[in-house]
């Protein structure tokens, strides 16, 4: 077979190379009202990039409202139609300095010039009359930094599309996960008002309480795929008694562990601009994680207290082996467990990640302190959003 004309290879080696396509040099626009000026200029920036040549800055503008701005704006500051500062503000309304950079030209390079120039909007500058090699380096290191600026803009962009696409993907997991799901809770529901007193009633139990895990993990991944860089994970605010969430998530949790003791304290007004859903989530995961980690023999103690003016605190307690003092500040990543945790027991290691990612998300923040007599996670909340 007959290689294709871009093939290259060396003869009698056996080994053929296809070569890439060169890519198109960058283009800079020149704008200066002197035409002597701007050939000079072009001439030695031509060997390097395409360059088209304006008279002035409003032909340019007008260039640039129209097609595809440049990868570089090489600009004379003294011009009789609009002064290099001028053009600069009108560019930087629509184009920031990182994707459209621009290269100041002076005759003055007075400091007072030079720093109007920054002011307005420009990257660098170059004297008149400037040497060529200067030109080219200062103009490579703009190309550069607005070409590193666009791959950052298209990584951004597919990582948005590929985190949009997961939060889609995974909510049609979980809708279609919760479906059996469901219909093992109504069935297991059923089982053990049949068999109330039998031995298989306990079996009903075990099912149920691993469905329910099993809920619990659907529900943390799907958060997971919610969480933003930029935003964290998304919260709906509005007026809540912080006291009725935790008094209602106690009795919940009293309810599916009728062995464990649970104390709750509240103290002081708990109402403030929160999400109500979340803030009973926080509260679940973290009495769940106290519960599942703490002496069995020992109670679980969580105090709210809302006396101060514009915060509220919650402490959750447990007694307990300690957690090591260097696995402490990865406690809140995610897909971390507990040290000795195995495998068979808890989630999938994203229970204190939402938490620390629903306290962000109210503005506010959590500690976890360990020692022999209790380990205790502290979470304080602003009452209103900053």
């Amino acid at each position: 077979m007959t290689p294709p004309a871009s093939a290259e290879g060396r003869a009698g080696d056996g080994i053929t190379t296809v070569s890439e396509p060169p890519s198109a040099p960058a283009v800079v626009w020149v704008v200066d009202d002197s035409r002597l000026q701007a050939d000079v200029c072009r001439d030695a920036l031509a060997d390097r990039y395409g360059v088209r040549v304006f008279e002035g800055g409003a032909a340019m503008l007008e260039a640039l409202a129209l097609g595809d701005p440049p990868q570089l704006l090489v600009l004379d500051w003294h011009m009789p139609d609009m002064s290099g500062g001028d053009v600069c503000r009108f560019v930087r309304e629509t184009f920031d300095a990182a994707r459209l950079p621009i290269l100041i030209l002076t005759a003055t390079g007075t400091n007072e010039s030079l720093l109007e120039g920054l002011a307005a909007g420009a990257n660098d500058f170059v004297r008149k009359p400037f040497l060529i090699s200067e030109l080219n380096a200062r103009a490579a290191a703009l190309v550069r930094s607005a070409a590193l600026h666009s791959k950052l803009l298209a990584v951004e962009r597919q990582l948005r599309v590929e985190a949009d696409f997961r939060e889609r993907f995974m909510g049609m997991l979980a809708h279609d996960l919760r479906q059996p799901l469901n219909a093992i809770f109504m069935s297991n529901s059923a089982l053990s008002a049949t068999l109330a007193g039998s031995p298989l009633a306990a079996t009903t139990q075990l099912q149920s309480r691993a469905a329910a895990r099993m809920k619990r993990m659907i529900a943390e991944l799907l958060d997971f795929t919610r969480v933003r860089p930029e935003s964290g994970l998304p919260i709906q605010r509005a007026a809540t008694d912080f006291s009725t969430i935790i008094k209602s998530v106690v009795a919940e949790v009293r309810a599916a562990h009728a062995e464990r003791a649970v104390e709750l304290e509240v103290q002081g007004d708990c109402v403030g601009d929160w999400d109500a859903d979340r803030l009973a989530q926080l509260c679940s995961n973290l009495l769940s994680n106290a519960i599942e980690h703490g002496d069995t023999a020992a109670p679980v103690r969580l105090r709210l207290d809302g006396r101060a003016s514009d915060s509220v605190e919650l402490l959750v307690s447990n007694t307990g082996k300690p957690i090591p003092s260097e696995a402490l500040p990865q406690l809140f990543l995610a897909f971390r467990r507990a040290p000795g945790q195995g495998r068979g027991r808890g989630g999938v290691g994203l229970g204190l990640y939402i938490v620390d990612q629903i306290v962000r998300g109210h503005g506010g923040s959590i500690e976890a302190h360990s020692d022999e007599t209790a380990t205790r996670f502290t979470v304080r909340l602003p009452r209103a959003s900053a």
